[in-house]
This record gives C-alpha cells, structure tokens and sequence, in this order.
C-alpha cells in the first residue's frame, strides 16, 4: 500500500488496516477498488460498514481463535502509539477509537465471556492438565501469551535462545525457570509436557528432546510449519491444526454467541451513526 497523507494504519497478526480519509484519499480508494493496484488481497469497508467491520475485528469475530482477546490487546497498543493528525480528522479518528474500545468492551463481557478455550494459552493448559511440568522452547511472543495460561497450574520452564530477549520474564514471573537452549537442563522430574514456540526445525527440536533426562509424555507443536516439518516424540504430538479443528468443533455452540455480538454490534453501529450526522467528519468520511 502507498504512504497517504492523514492516513494511520493498524498491524494486527493476520491483516494490516489503512484508516483513511474517503474525501482526501478519493483517488488511492478509487485505484484500490478498480484493482490498478497490484494487491494480493484487500477488502474496503466504508462509513457504517467500516465501523462494524472494526468492531467485529476487535472482539475477536474475524480470528482464526473466535473471540480471542489478543487482537483487543493489539488495538490498545495501536491506539498508545498511533501518531493522529493534528486536524478535525485526527480528533475524529480519536474519538473513534474511543467509541470502538467501548463497545468492544460492552459487546466481550456481555456475549463473548466465559465461551471455553478460545486463546493459544487455555488451549495449551487444557491439553497439559495434570502434566507434573512444562517445557516451553522459546521466549517470544507466542510464549508470552501461554505463559500466564501455565503460571500456578504446574511447574514451568522456559528455554531462551537470546538471554537479552528473556530476562524480563524473571520480572513478570519469577516462578518460571528460566534456562539456556542447550544440553540437559538436569530435570528432577521424570514426565514433563514439551510446548514449541519457537521458530526451530523438528530436527533441532528432537536433538534438544533426546538431551533431555526426562520423559515428554505430550508435545504441543505451535510452529506454523508443524505439518510440513513434523516433530517425533515418544509422547502424543499435538499440531497447531490439530487445535484448530478441535475449535471447529465447537464452533456450533460458539454460533450463538457470534450471532448475538454481532446483533449487537448491528445496533451500536446504528446508533453510532446517528451520532455522527451531527459532527464535520461523518461515516462518509470514514474508510478502513
């Protein structure tokens, strides 16, 4: 996408999200919508229709991990550091903001609470339930989000690569240990879970495992190349698809929650634009 002038953009992990003034960047939309642009995949959602296209985005509706609450979290940061004009159509991207971050909020407690394991780290904790320990390869992201999922349920250890990169984790939770990726990390315990996410071939992986004194008795493989490069292991390997499929199936009873926050967003969305006739920057304005 070209750089436009008064226009913010929003990085989440699946889609990038170009807010833009439709008045101001007629011409880029217009290029956009007739495919001279050379983009794999873009969507244009205008007034109305792009506030409930946000909205639906921040609770969660559009991922993978149905009303998962990574991406709200990826918004808050976006609005800390997202650098607005200086102009009435930076105040009104303020305040619109505002008005997603709380009906995000209404629209979560009110339908999407309480729904079951819809996050990586519930995931994860439901299938190492009983498991003695935990081994997690890597310190990153991923990592970070499972992390408060394990903390007080088993006892956990985290294997860096980059000790600079890890060390603030001690800070965060200091009833982790917290270990060097190399050689035997001289377990006490005979059974552990082994939780992979980081970047790492199975071929490192299972050198790693076989250094090891201790015994996987399950594998819970989060890399993106899970299928195409699979892991061997005594244990059970569970696949990053495997737990997409085991959401799908729960996808019917989540049905009815989706189908009510989205009731919902409908009516905020009418009532949002009922706002906005009276303000300069209007919902004609408005293009995500």
């Amino acid at each position: 996408m070209p750089a436009v002038l008064n226009g913010i953009e929003w990085q989440t992990c699946l889609r990038r999200i170009l807010f833009l003034n439709a008045n101001e960047s007629a011409a880029t939309i217009a290029e956009i919508e007739n495919g001279k642009l050379p983009l794999a995949t873009v969507e244009v959602f205008k007034g109305q229709n792009a506030y409930r296209f946000l909205l639906e985005t921040i609770c969660g509706l559009h991922s993978p991990i149905v009303g998962e609450t990574a991406v709200m979290g990826q918004f808050k940061e976006f609005l800390l550091k997202a650098k607005f004009p200086k102009n009435h159509w930076g105040s009104f991207l303020r305040r619109l903001a505002t008005s997603l971050m709380i009906d995000a909020k209404q629209i979560r407690h009110e339908h999407l609470q309480g729904i079951g394991s819809q996050s990586y780290g519930s995931l994860v904790r439901q299938h190492v339930k009983g498991m003695p320990a935990v081994a997690v390869l890597g310190a990153g992201k991923l990592a970070r989000e499972i992390l408060p999922w394990l903390i007080g349920k088993t006892k956990v250890r985290v294997f860096y690569r980059n000790f600079d990169r890890a060390k603030d984790l001690l800070e965060s939770y200091p009833e982790i240990d917290l270990v060097k990726y190399s050689g035997d990390a001289q377990w006490q315990e005979s059974e552990a879970a082994l939780v992979i996410a980081a970047p790492l071939s199975a071929d490192e992986v299972s050198r790693w495992s076989d250094s090891q004194s201790t015994t996987f008795g399950k594998c819970l493989d989060l890399r993106g190349d899970a299928q195409s490069d699979p892991v061997s292991s005594a244990g059970d390997v569970i696949k990053l698809n495997e737990l997409f499929e085991a959401l799908r199936s729960e996808r019917e009873r989540l049905e009815v929650h989706v189908e009510a926050a989205r009731s919902e967003i409908k009516q905020l969305v009418q009532r949002q634009s009922q706002q906005a006739q009276f303000r300069p920057f209007g919902w004609e304005d408005l293009c995500a």
